[in-house]
């Protein structure tokens, strides 16, 4: 690799994974915003502690703005623009970078961009519950994520998170069936947390 190419490593937007965590809340996705160091020890856990995140918990339904645009897309180009060595930092696992809560949260918080006939074909209702997503990107040279060991539940019982998927722009509605497969799971896997929902 030239030292020009290394200098530029990052710089493409499809050099990046898509990433994010899986989880349910008993409260809104957007009031849900993690610590940096939350965010930080669940990058860990997973094998991805260079990685570019948002400690913004997200609604699946709304994972696509208004533009057509993904949480993915929208802290990629934030970085591009703004500080393009930044990526390079990143894509070489010498930095993690993340960015405040606030940035996605104005834009990924009430639009369904989502085709109504797709939407409908998956369950994505969980009684008392609500599910989100927290979006990361990471290199595709990165070494390979890890799944957690076991789901991750906040001291308060609130949220927890029970593993990553990734995003793949060219099959979105993939995104929709593991949503709608972590449903079925808890439901028929979990019977602690079906028996806590609120009567």
């Amino acid at each position: 690799m030239s030292e020009q190419e290394k200098k530029n490593t990052g710089h493409s937007a499809s050099e990046w994974r898509h990433l994010y965590f899986t989880g349910i809340s008993r409260v809104p996705p957007q009031d849900i915003s993690l610590s940096n160091e939350q965010m930080q020890a669940l990058l860990s856990m997973v094998n991805a502690p260079a990685a570019i995140s948002c400690p913004r918990a997200i609604d699946p339904q709304y994972l696509i703005n208004e533009k057509g645009t993904t949480p993915w897309l929208a802290l990629y180009a934030l970085l591009a623009t703004r500080d393009p060595q930044a990526l390079t930092a990143v894509a070489e696992g010498q930095s993690a970078i993340q960015v405040p809560a606030e940035f996605l949260a104005g834009t990924f918080h009430s639009h369904v961009n989502w085709p109504a006939e797709m939407l409908a074909r998956y369950d994505l209702n969980l009684d008392g519950f609500y599910l989100f997503a927290i979006p990361f990107l990471l290199h595709r040279d990165a070494p390979a994520v890890t799944d957690l060991s076991q789901s991750a539940k906040s001291p308060d019982g609130q949220l927890e998170i029970f593993n990553i998927q990734e995003f793949r722009d060219e099959f979105p509605e993939q995104c929709l069936l593991e949503f709608g497969m972590l449903v079925k799971f808890i439901q028929s896997k979990r019977p602690d947390i079906v028996a806590a929902q609120p009567s």
